[in-house]
């Protein structure tokens, strides 16, 4: 493993080990993590608004607020990120209740059309003066 990446690797642990890793889902490249949840306990409901949040941290800790990333968020149908997206939902800063800290998180109000896999890409880019490297994450989900 990469010596560069091991702090940002570790903290992402701490931070999925506080958080429940159990419902929560880890990317990360060499200078960004994401920690991806949907609420409640990752099994939305089709047809049901629910919150999609993103704990967003470069490596050493530091959050990546919207005001230095230009961040998007696309949902796919099915278990791959083919095609046009189906759902392109804005994304927002906010607290998650029940969560421990009081970070913000990345916020985004998703509602599954039906019942089956969807593809989610969280996408970023520094703004600004904002120091990281690009990212693409995905994850799958299923909404039942």
């Amino acid at each position: 493993m990469n010596k560069a990446f091991r702090p940002l690797l570790t903290l992402l642990l701490v931070f999925a080990a506080i958080t429940g890793a159990q419902a929560h889902d880890l990317k990360a490249n060499r200078t960004v993590g994401a920690l991806m949840h949907i609420q409640p306990d990752d099994n939305p409901q089709a047809g049901s608004a629910t919150v999609t949040w993103f704990g967003l941290v470069k490596r050493g800790g530091e959050p990546v607020p919207l005001k230095d990333c230009d961040c998007n968020l696309a949902i796919y149908s099915g278990s791959k990120a083919a095609g046009a997206a189906l759902l392109t939902p804005g994304l927002r800063e906010g607290k998650v209740e029940g969560e421990v800290g009081n970070k913000d998180r990345l916020l985004a109000d998703v509602t599954f059309p039906k019942a089956g896999p969807y593809t989610l890409v969280l996408s970023g880019k520094p703004k600004g003066t904002a120091s990281f490297k690009p990212f693409k994450f995905q994850w799958l989900v299923r909404a039942t």
